[in-house]
């Protein structure tokens, strides 16, 4: 991933951060930008709503991003996606992530919808100890 840094100018349309690459932290490629979200109280960016390739479109906050040029976005961390893997504690497989819930004042990941086999449970965020290649949860 090149990082270039071109002068951005001093504004942006909202059709400028259509399609932008988005990064996570360790450079592992989250999608692309198909929409802005603006806060209607305070009229500046609350996030931006990601595809990747057939999976279903998912919300990454502003508070994740962390640099954004005129090819790409660049997080902070790594984000919950749809159809991540979920795992125990022990390593064992429990699912994949089907929804993330957020919570609509603050944006903060409430609870987790998985599907395991042919069943779905909702997982709240208190029981999440691990975010990389996999989700880990607690018991």
């Amino acid at each position: 991933m090149k990082n270039q840094s071109k002068p951005l100018g001093k504004y942006w349309s909202g059709q400028q951060f259509v399609g932008l690459s988005v990064f996570d932290s360790k450079g592992n490629d989250c999608g692309k930008i198909q929409s802005i979200c603006v806060d209607p109280k305070t009229f500046s960016i609350s996030g931006v709503m990601t595809k990747q390739r057939l999976s279903t479109e998912y919300f990454i906050s502003a508070t994740y991003f962390e640099i954004l040029t005129e090819s790409s976005l660049r997080l902070n961390s790594i984000p919950i996606k749809p159809h991540d893997k979920i795992i125990d504690v022990d390593g064992k497989s429990v699912g994949k992530v089907i929804k993330i819930n957020l919570n609509s004042e603050t944006n903060k990941i409430e609870s987790l919808e998985i599907k395991s086999r042919f069943k779905s449970k909702i997982i709240p965020s208190d029981r999440i100890v691990g975010i990389g290649d996999k989700i880990t949860i607690k018991d």
